[in-house]
């Protein structure tokens, strides 16, 4: 592919994915290679996450959140993330500076100590709406080695696209909601099934787990989990790191408690993609599920 297709972001890979799950991220910098979308390394900070900061200090998480978007746009550059919740953080942050002159001029004071300054001439993106461009479905196309031909639940995370007037602005619905697709459009052009359940929209459980009662947030992970069973779903695909531990770590703790063993393996959404386009096994960290997914890899042929 030639350097004048290729598409250039900065890469904003999160807290948690490099530190807890590097496959994650190895397996996303393998598959951009592949498709000629160059990420480009900058020296970001935590995004940071507006579950717990934000409610503590507003302009301190506004003003973190600003540095790392004036870092992206000294080069002219949109951010591209592969974590549902630093896209949501980015996004409103970009807004909120962008449609709020007071609080951006109070902002750029803080900033102008480091002699930075908000100008909001760059957007902020998740890597599945960027594979989800007509040109980058037609580079996946061209590019798959072999097919995924696993019937596959996407799910997507809350803080993915919600709120919907604020994430997809763009797109929203005459009652001003947002459906995403990305993920099942996207996976489904490397030969996977992707799978339609009840309650798919509905939290993984996390966030309750993290803030309030740990056994309530699994009871929420259960019944994803219970629907998707029904539908005999093989594999989770998710595209944030949170969504992965709750339903990787969930089966283990409902196995546990419940005695209920689901075993469904829970895949990053570039670790499917990798699979599609024979990525070297080493670099896509499929050894950090603990639902392990090699059995059924090998009986679809795609491990040895």
């Amino acid at each position: 592919m030639s350097s004048d297709s290729e598409t250039r972001f900065a890469f904003f890979p999160g807290c948690s994915i490099p530190t807890k799950y590097p496959g994650f991220e190895s397996a996303t910098r393998e598959v951009c290679r592949r498709l000629g979308i160059e990420l480009v390394d900058l020296p970001f900070s935590c995004c940071p996450p507006a579950s717990n900061f934000k409610q503590v200090h507003f302009d301190t998480w506004l003003a973190l959140a600003a540095r790392n978007l004036c870092l992206a746009e000294e080069q002219n550059l949109d951010i591209v993330t592969i974590c549902a919740g630093c896209v949501n953080t980015l996004k409103e942050a970009n807004h909120i500076l962008k449609m709020q002159p007071h609080r951006r001029r109070h902002i750029n004071r803080v900033l102008g100590r480091k002699e930075r300054g908000f100008k909001g001439r760059i957007r902020v993106h998740h890597l599945l709406d960027v594979l989800h461009t007509e040109e980058v479905v037609k580079r996946i196309r061209e590019s798959v080695v072999r097919e995924v031909p696993v019937r596959v639940g996407c799910h997507y995370g809350c803080h993915y696209f919600r709120p919907p007037r604020l994430m997809y602005p763009e797109s929203l619905s005459p009652a001003e909601s947002y459906v995403p697709v990305a993920m099942d459009h996207v996976l489904s052009h490397v030969g996977v099934e992707p799978v339609e359940y009840s309650r798919k929209f509905l939290c993984c459980g996390s966030p309750l787990g993290v803030n309030v009662d740990a056994d309530a947030s699994y009871e929420i992970t259960r019944e994803k989990l219970g629907y998707m069973a029904e539908r005999d779903i093989e594999m989770i695909g998710v595209g944030c790191p949170a969504c992965f531990e709750q339903f990787d770590m969930g089966q283990i703790h409902l196995r546990r408690v419940h005695k209920e063993k689901y075993d469904l393996p829970v895949l990053f959404f570039t670790q499917i993609l990798g699979l599609a386009l024979n990525v070297d096994p080493n670099k896509l960290g499929l050894d950090s599920q603990r639902i392990k997914p090699r059995k059924l890899l090998k009986s679809k042929g795609l491990a040895d």
